[in-house]
């Protein structure tokens, strides 16, 4: 007589992801939100949640800009190579200033989504070479959640220009929050290490350690082999950062 082996009950389905639970899940328990997210990707309801914050932050902040700032630093910077240019011909450079500020505004959200694509895929090539695991559909998932800081900063900024009084500078938008050492030194008399100083900002450093661990989950290496990957990427993007200051000031 043969006793049957009664087959292992199916493992029940899991549930599907809620998009703005991960998205607070992220911020307060990354370990837990990035296995889940690692198993069940998803993209969608947040690069549309990223995008649509993006764009209610332009209109807010557009009429907030105070563009004669930025004209007038142009102004003394090319005064100081040629002073020989017109008053007409400096008119013409205010006017494609202006301009070109508002459409960088208003475009800037969109264009945002090719630099959410280019970091998943720099940072998927990165994992995969060295050994790791993972899929784009993963990584631009796992990309789109650690951004949850950086939208936070974004939405602070926002509220805090709103609420100031008088037009916001926008050279100074990086320094606004207080969030990063940069505001205790002159993005004039020091632009390199303004820009350097901005680059060590508490929601970028918040941003990267949730790159880590949600690709540590995805590609199924360690935490530690993670940090070396994503924070080597990172002081490449300041280095990248910094060619543009470095060049101002040996240009003067």
């Amino acid at each position: 007589m043969t006793t049957e082996i009664p087959a292992a009950a199916p493992a029940p389905a899991e549930p599907k992801p809620n998009p703005f639970a991960r998205m607070i899940g992220a911020l307060v328990s990354p370990n837990e939100t990035f296995t889940s997210i690692a198993r069940r990707p998803d993209w969608v309801v947040p690069l549309l949640v990223i995008v649509l914050i993006g764009y209610v932050s332009t209109f807010l902040l557009m009429p907030r800009m105070d563009w004669d700032a930025i004209v007038a630093m142009q102004e003394e910077q090319i005064r100081a190579k040629n002073p020989n240019m017109s008053q007409e011909q400096l008119d013409q450079m205010e006017r494609m200033t202006k301009a070109f500020g508002k459409v960088v505004g208003w475009v800037a959200p969109v264009v945002a989504v090719i630099w959410y694509v280019i970091v998943a895929g720099v940072l998927l090539l990165a994992f995969r070479l060295l050994g790791g695991e993972g899929t784009f559909g993963k990584a631009f998932s796992a990309t789109l959640y650690a951004w949850m800081p950086l939208v936070v900063n974004g939405i602070i900024l926002t509220i805090v220009a709103v609420l100031r009084s008088g037009l916001v500078d926008p050279t100074q938008m990086a320094t606004l929050v207080k969030s990063n050492p940069a505001f205790l030194v002159d993005m004039k008399a020091q632009p390199v290490l303004f820009a350097l100083l901005s680059s060590i900002d508490i929601f970028t450093i918040w941003t990267v350690v949730l790159l880590i661990i949600g690709f540590a989950a995805l590609s199924r290496t360690s935490k530690a082999k993670a940090s070396a990957i994503v924070i080597s990427l990172w002081v490449v993007c300041i280095l990248l950062k910094l060619i543009g200051p470095a060049f101002q000031t040996l240009s003067k």
